[in-house]
């Protein structure tokens, strides 16, 4: 192969090199997974994340070519193409997504009734109903947003195949949000590559077909929004991210202009909007099984949080879930007013919104590395190393185990840890380019 003056590779070339090795390891991720193996699943994972970030760095060394931009869209749809081959073994959530939709479909509430209630026996069925967790004691967990995603899925097909079709409808907003969003910063499109070619979308939100895939779509058309200048229009569709999944509402302070009252009444009224239709004759209980699922998951009486865990673990302190959320809400809402009024009224800052949302997820420790996957488009507009970093150590949580009270030390010290070592050696990065 001939080579150029300088030595190197041409850049489309190495992104071809990069694509192939990405579909080899997909393939062969698809194959772990068939066979319940989670653990070379996850290995494989972490070495596409180490060619990833060899694309990553690639695009960001090398001017945009033509034709870069449309290899990487077009690689993106076949990694999530080969991904969406793989069966759901990492994760029952796509099972209660299918029944959520069969039900209501049906006519009935899925904030009132139990998989088990006698009522709905007629709707079981051999490949969903058997695997639904919690489906003795538990309703829905899902806000209504989501809800009506189930729904449309469902009238797709009454199926896992219904929900990841939908799902890699919304992983494709995403990608078209992103672009649109560099496009509008007039940064190179070519940037896209760090959400197209990320493992953890392709494998969480399009194999998976996790309902954060939906959420993170419609925070990515809310960001477009604001961009423009279309408050209410963002406004309505952060209130329909927030109840497909409550996490983007932490950025609310990043993409409201101050005192415009167009974002805030149009997000007030289209939550009352979508609560409207499952609120009747539940009163509360629209809030569905979340309560109760935040204190299996730890968060009540603290142990979920990592923080508490590691100092519970090594003797140090053992505070409850409210006194450590009662500590973490004004570090939280301190940099809320940071991100508020630190920007000109109608300007977005894509290093508020990953600071932010990163600060989020490392206070509220998520156990899975589905709820790290909304961090990853941000990184597109700010490529913060330690949030990228961070994101791909969020990989370990598909390990058999790691939620296990035996490993979970390990597992918060090496994800949450290396995320605060990455963070200092980003600091000291940042501080030293400043300084030359």
């Amino acid at each position: 192969m001939p080579m150029p003056a300088t030595g190197q590779w041409p850049p489309a070339r190495v992104l071809v090199f990069i694509a192939v090795i990405l579909i080899v390891l997909t393939c062969t991720a698809v194959r772990q997974i068939e066979h319940n193996d989670p653990t070379t699943y996850t290995i494989i994972a972490f070495l596409h994340a180490a060619f990833y970030l060899g694309a990553v760095w690639w695009v960001w060394r090398w001017p945009p070519r033509a034709g870069d931009l449309l290899l990487i869209v077009v690689i993106a749809l076949v990694l999530r193409a080969i991904a969406m081959t793989a069966p759901a073994n990492l994760s029952t959530d796509g099972l209660r997504y299918v029944w959520d939709g069969r039900i209501q479909w049906a006519g009935f509430n899925p904030y009132l009734l139990v998989p088990a209630d006698e009522r709905l026996a007629f709707l079981r069925d051999a490949l969903i109903y058997p695997g639904i967790n919690q489906k003795e004691t538990a309703v829905t967990i899902y806000p209504p947003a989501a809800q009506m995603v189930f729904l449309i899925a469902n009238r797709i097909s009454d199926s896992l195949s219904g929900v990841q079709l939908v799902m890699a409808a919304f992983e494709l907003v995403i990608i078209a949000a992103v672009i649109a969003w560099l496009k509008a910063a007039g940064q190179p499109l070519e940037r896209a590559v760090i959400y197209a070619w990320h493992p953890l979308p392709i494998w969480e939100f399009a194999s998976q077909a996790h309902i954060d895939s939906a959420a993170t779509a419609l925070l990515m058309l809310t960001i477009v929004a604001v961009v423009h200048g279309r408050q209410g229009v963002a406004g309505g569709l952060l209130a329909a991210a927030v109840l497909t999944k409550y996490f983007p509402l932490v950025l609310f302070p990043a993409l409201w202009r101050r005192w415009s009252w167009r974002l805030p009444l149009a997000f007030l009224t289209t939550v009352a909007v979508l609560y409207a239709p499952y609120a009747v004759g539940t009163g509360t209980g629209v809030i569905g099984f979340l309560r109760n699922h935040l204190d299996n998951e730890g968060y009540v009486a603290g142990y979920g949080f990592h923080i508490v865990w590691v100092l519970r673990d090594f003797g140090f302190w053992a505070p409850s879930g409210q006194t450590y959320v009662a500590l973490a809400l004004p570090v939280l809402a301190a940099l809320g007013l940071w991100a508020l009024l630190r920007r000109r009224a109608d300007e977005v800052r894509p290093e508020h919104l990953v600071v932010l949302s990163a600060a989020f997820v490392f206070a509220t420790s998520p156990h899975y590395a589905w709820y790290f996957g909304w961090l990853v488009p941000l990184l597109a507009r700010y490529p913060s190393p330690a949030v990228l970093g961070f994101t791909l150590l969020a990989l370990m949580w598909n390990i058999p185990g790691s939620t296990s009270w035996a490993s979970q030390t390990l597992f918060y010290t090496v994800i949450y840890g290396g995320f605060l070592i990455l963070v200092a050696g980003e600091v000291i990065w940042r501080w030293h380019r400043r300084e030359q």
